[in-house]
């Protein structure tokens, strides 16, 4: 061990580390940690409807290029983005601008891709080359923090629907939203969202900022609780990524519905 020490540790790629080097004090203070935070996240969900998390494995690489990557596909030409456009084809990735423009009461200051990426996730041929590979990345990690909310053991955590959303500056942000009042649909929905912040939850009748955190990601419980909204900005873009965690759906489904 005195000859090489940790550093010949490392220099073999070990995968754990020896016994000698485990702290059961360490381990026990961490656990302690963990468990001192389900209250407050009972409490937040209760009183809420939503929680914000740090330190959950996913790295800050992974959700920084998540990020630059939706961007990248928007701001791409109208030709490299008309293949996925909704009025044009029947893709695994649609995109669009206001998927409810007939109905809602008045259009939001956005674009937006979706796509169902489990169970049924897309070949790599049929995502957006400028962003296809994070997408595969940020999903997979997406269904095993899943795991981590005892999703799967519920039945909650089979279907994964991502959605980019891409707001673009607006001349008149007191005028229109980014994203209208709302609830999402699903069990779970874990929203990542650049430094722009703009993004606001319903609490007691009135609307309060929800304080963007670098590598921070927020947690909503869909339908049963949480209004939120998105507001325009004169300063752009802003970029927010949503992860529905839903029961499962069939390919056959999926398609139908054009998720």
């Amino acid at each position: 061990m005195a000859e090489t020490g940790v550093k010949g540790l490392v220099d073999s790629s070990l995968s754990k580390i020896p016994t000698i080097f485990i702290n059961q004090q360490y381990k026990l203070e961490r656990n302690n940690n963990i468990l001192d935070h389900k209250p407050r996240i009972g409490e937040a969900c209760e009183k809420w409807g939503l929680f914000q998390v740090i330190n959950h494995g996913i790295p800050l690489t992974t959700l920084d290029e998540m990020i630059d990557g939706i961007g990248r596909f928007h701001e791409q030409d109208k030709e490299a983005k008309k293949e996925f456009d909704s009025r044009y084809n029947s893709r695994k990735v649609i995109y669009n601008s206001n998927f409810d423009l007939y109905v809602a009461e008045a259009a939001n200051w956005r674009y937006t891709w979706r796509s169902a990426m489990a169970p049924c996730q897309p070949l790599p041929q049929e995502l957006p080359t400028v962003c296809r590979d994070i997408m595969i990345e940020y999903s997979n990690r997406m269904m095993k923090l899943g795991q981590t909310f005892y999703l799967k053991d519920i039945g909650c955590g089979e279907g994964l629907l991502m959605v980019g959303h891409y707001y673009p500056p607006c001349p008149e942000p007191d005028m229109t939203l980014g994203t209208g009042s709302h609830t999402d649909s699903g069990f779970f929905t874990v929203l990542l969202q650049d430094q722009m912040g703009r993004l606001q939850v319903l609490q007691q009748n009135q609307w309060l900022d929800v304080k963007s955190i670098h590598g921070g990601l927020v947690v909503n419980l869909g339908d049963m609780i949480v209004n939120y909204r998105v507001l325009a900005n004169i300063k752009g873009p802003k970029i927010l990524i949503a992860s529905f965690f839903r029961t499962y759906l069939n390919c056959r489904t999926i398609q139908y519905f054009k998720l």
